[in-house]
């Protein structure tokens, strides 16, 4: 493989692993008190979010505001 095959090789594996999904509590990295109750039962938001989002958010503390979905464990 030529050193341009390789580089285009190594940024398509950087590609593919930030859009990798991973699923984040309370939306994002660092969020706190986001439960609530209904019917008696513990609720939490969560997100599936990229997996390079999610270090940006982590990175920032703060929500960037892009998902996959979002949904609430009950």
């Amino acid at each position: 493989m030529t050193s341009n095959g390789k580089r285009n090789a190594l940024l398509i594996g950087f590609v593919v692993a930030f859009m990798l999904p991973k699923k984040v509590e309370c939306g994002f990295n660092g969020a706190s008190g986001c439960s609530t109750f209904v019917d008696g039962r513990r609720c939490t938001p969560y997100e599936v979010a990229p997996w390079g989002f999610y270090l940006i958010e982590f990175l920032m503390k703060s929500n960037v505001g892009f998902a996959y979905s979002r949904g609430t464990d009950c």
